[in-house]
């Protein structure tokens, strides 16, 4: 098994900046998916001297970089898919540099932040100073602890440890944990009276630190995302996270076929060849190329058909059944003013143990009179599936319904318009993001970017970088590395 090429972040910026070597092979590569690991690739390539073929089964780009803007007013929109970057994700914030996109502050979480939990309304500042506040029903040990010391209580001995020779100590730590879920490591974990945590402390940790969804996942996947988000400064890019994917088309727009949903890979002598079908008028199309880069997420590589099947190796199969994807909904509703800026909340979010879970508030327009779209609903998994059972208005009065309980029946006559998007209803994605169970990223993360013949892959799935634009930006570059200079 051979593993896929590492690049350095230095050597990825490099690459962004004056792009791959020129080939001294060109050749025709078809890219599978236009969201933005496609997209990266794709541009790449074509920079490269190759001749590229994108085929998209949507009639747009960006994939889950989506940007809802009806039914708003006034230029508002909802980003369904991701938010924020961090001011971490270099990678992503290099792509905007390049394409010269505006960016402003993302107000993450502010000391005002609102919690309502257990029928009890205070702010996060007040929380942290009285954790018993909110009535979790911890043991005497736990008194004067909020959810985030709790947290670190549990987990900073093992990322001490992997800090102090991380190329060493992760795969130990990968080795120990490797089959324990988030529940299972809060449930086991000894503190340093001999006892474990009780029940209301895990619920405190869950309900405030949004871990409830994510008890069922891999401790491996929650450790490595909360160690590596070590920041509190995030951007946005203003006028929506669908600009970064469309900047891609300038270069692209002749490359891309759009209404192109991918039915079947045939290897063969000659090459690789895409079967698709149109799902406007079910049109059925081949294309033929030297290489494939399939970047869609492999919750829907389930439905496509691979010819001959032991082209893919057994574990390559494996992981395309068996990878986890998470559930996440988010409700968009449109307000008249700035209301919750009344109450001390400029940005930021609110949290609940409500169904709404998580509403954040807009970073722009802070203090003015403007109409804003807030996200007065995120959530992930078993909670983001609670509501897939509702309709579209549904979802949109029970958040009303939930604020209301928050900030009072003003949220009724402030109203304007609303949307939801659900990820699990997406037939592009069927999913939000890649959360490993316990065990999987040990046994099948290995094969997930191996090349199966004259097919290679991308996505933020073939990374650890799992929920991001990062991670799919990283993998986009990371393959055309691999595929650039390979023999015909």
């Amino acid at each position: 098994m051979n593993g896929p090429m590492t690049i350095s972040p230095q050597q990825m910026i490099h690459m962004i900046r004056n792009g791959l070597d020129k080939t001294q092979t060109p050749k025709q590569i078809t890219v599978v998916g236009a969201g933005i690991a496609g997209l990266v690739a794709a541009s790449l390539l074509k920079e490269a001297g190759h001749k590229v073929t994108i085929l998209e089964a949507n009639s747009m780009v960006g994939g889950r970089i989506y940007t809802i803007r009806s039914p708003f007013s006034n230029g508002l929109y909802l980003n369904a898919g991701p938010m924020r970057i961090p001011d971490t994700h270099l990678l992503t914030l290099e792509y905007i540099k390049k394409f010269g996109l505006p960016v402003n502050p993302f107000i993450n979480r502010t000391p005002a932040d609102i919690l309502y939990v257990n029928g009890v309304m205070t702010r996060l500042s007040i929380f942290e100073k009285n954790p018993e506040i909110l009535n979790f029903p911890v043991r005497p040990n736990e008194r004067g602890k909020s959810a985030e010391e709790l947290w670190k209580l549990a987990t900073d001995p093992v990322v001490q440890f992997i800090n102090k020779d991380p190329e060493r100590h992760w795969p130990l730590i990968e080795k120990e944990f490797k089959n324990q879920s988030l529940g299972t490591f809060l449930n086991s974990f000894h503190d340093q009276y001999g006892t474990t945590f009780s029940d209301g402390a895990i619920d405190m940790i869950d309900v405030l630190l949004d871990y409830e969804a994510f008890m069922g996942m891999s401790f491996l996947e929650v450790l490595r995302e909360t160690s590596g988000l070590s920041t509190n400064r995030f951007y946005e890019i203003t006028g929506g996270m669908d600009l970064l994917p469309k900047a891609f088309l300038p270069q692209l727009k002749e490359e891309i076929r759009f209404n192109q949903r991918i039915t079947k890979i045939a290897q063969h002598n000659q090459g690789v060849t895409i079967h698709s079908t149109d799902p406007r008028t079910f049109k059925n199309s081949t294309t033929t190329s030297d290489l494939a880069i399939i970047t869609i997420p492999f919750s829907v590589m389930r439905f496509v058909t691979i010819e001959p099947y032991h082209s893919f190796s057994y574990y390559k199969h494996r992981a395309i059944r068996e990878i986890n994807y998470m559930a996440a909904t988010k409700i968009g509703i449109q307000f008249k003013s700035h209301f919750w800026e009344r109450y001390g909340q400029y940005g930021g979010k609110s949290i609940t143990d409500l169904p709404i879970r998580f509403t954040y508030y807009p970073s722009r327009g802070i203090g003015t009179s403007e109409p804003a779209v807030v996200v007065a609903s995120y959530t992930w998994a078993d909670e983001a599936m609670t509501w897939n059972g509702l309709s579209d208005a549904e979802r949109i009065q029970y958040a009303l319904n939930n604020l209301a309980q928050i900030f009072g029946s003003q949220v009724y006559s402030e109203f304007v318009s609303g949307i939801s998007y659900s990820w699990v209803d997406n037939p592009h994605a069927t999913g939000a993001v890649v959360a490993f169970e316990p065990g999987q990223e040990n046994e099948l993360f290995p094969y997930i970017t191996i090349p199966e013949g004259r097919v290679h892959f991308a996505g933020e799935h073939t990374t650890l970088t799992h929920g991001w634009m990062q991670g799919a930006i990283e993998s986009g570059i990371r393959v055309a590395h691999e595929v650039n200079h390979l023999p015909i």
